[in-house]
């Protein structure tokens, strides 16, 4: 039976070069084709040439804008939650891009490769990306709960991340970044790592299921979780030094439905356990906290 040789396949920017002198017979043909091209374009006629092509791979501009609502802990380890709107958000201009938390997933149909924050991608191919963020952590207030007062805040700071992630196929992913306090407000240095599973349930409807595990250094361990010395005069709680190592680990699951060409309604459900000495905090009051979220957007122009 005769086989059909599939085309030749080459990504943006990848050269042919290697695989053109792959076979040394054909060494010196080439090397006449080389030289005889050049002056055959000189004495073509002009009005013969192809007209030149566009870019092959041409600068992307895409956003999206909506609104969440998300019933969440008051702060991590509260028994007590909240509801609360939030703007979804994401702007992409080619490699660069500046969204919300939820905004990424939305533009990426489900593949949540980047963190929220300004964000450039550096590396990014088939399988492996690699990207850097910045991003406002808006910190803890004591006010946000009762069992925090007499206790001292927690300061917004700005963080930088490092984030690398690898698509084994079209349903499993692992992705992992490196975050860092870059004001030194005692926000530290955090890892967090997850696996992912994302499936088609319907042509319209994308579903991804993740488990990840979060560690810390002391740095971040002791603002977020310790009691110090000093706050026993206006707190009940016992001091409590926390250390570092793995605070958290999670499993959630995110829904996607396309409405329309670009409407786009969301929802995602998420269990987190706080372990260690996050566990053992007096200001944890319960180490198993749940979040759900839903919301609309609009995308465009994938």
């Amino acid at each position: 039976m005769k086989t059909t040789r599939p085309p030749l396949y080459r990504r943006p920017g990848q050269r042919l070069g290697a695989l053109s002198l792959a076979g040394a017979g054909c060494a010196p043909w080439l090397l006449g084709l080389a030289v005889a091209l050049p002056v055959q374009a000189q004495t073509a006629d002009p009005s013969t040439a192809p007209a030149a092509t566009e870019p092959a791979n041409p600068v992307v501009f895409n956003y999206v804008l909506g609104v969440a609502t998300s019933w969440n802990p008051t702060y991590t380890g509260s028994d007590k939650h909240k509801s609360s709107f939030s703007p979804v958000l994401s702007l992409q201009y080619g490699r660069y891009r500046l969204s919300s938390s939820r905004g990424n997933a939305v533009l990426n149909h489900g593949y949540d490769d980047r963190n929220s924050g300004a964000s450039a991608m550096l590396i990014e191919d088939d399988r492996f990306n690699l990207s850097a963020s910045l991003r406002i952590d808006s910190g803890r207030s004591s006010s946000d709960d009762i069992r925090l007062l007499g206790l001292p805040e927690v300061r917004s700071t700005l963080l930088g991340r490092i984030s690398a992630g690898y698509v084994f196929d079209e349903h499993w992913s692992v992705n992992t970044g490196l975050s860092q306090d870059l004001l030194g407000r005692a926000g530290g240095t955090q890892l967090g790592t997850s696996l992912r599973y994302l499936f088609d349930l319907t042509p319209r409807t994308r579903i991804g299921v993740g488990v990840g595990a979060d560690f810390a250094n002391s740095t971040y361990m002791r603002s977020h979780f310790g009691v110090p010395a000093s706050a026993s005069a206006s707190s009940p709680l016992p001091s409590f030094s926390a250390k570092g190592g793995l605070y958290s680990v999670d499993m959630g699951m995110d829904v996607m439905t396309t409405l329309s060409h670009r409407w786009v309604l969301f929802g995602s459900a998420n269990v987190s356990q706080l372990r260690g000495d996050a566990q053992r905090s007096p200001i944890t009051q319960r180490a198993t906290n749940y979040g759900v979220s839903i919301g609309l957007a609009y995308r465009c122009c994938r």
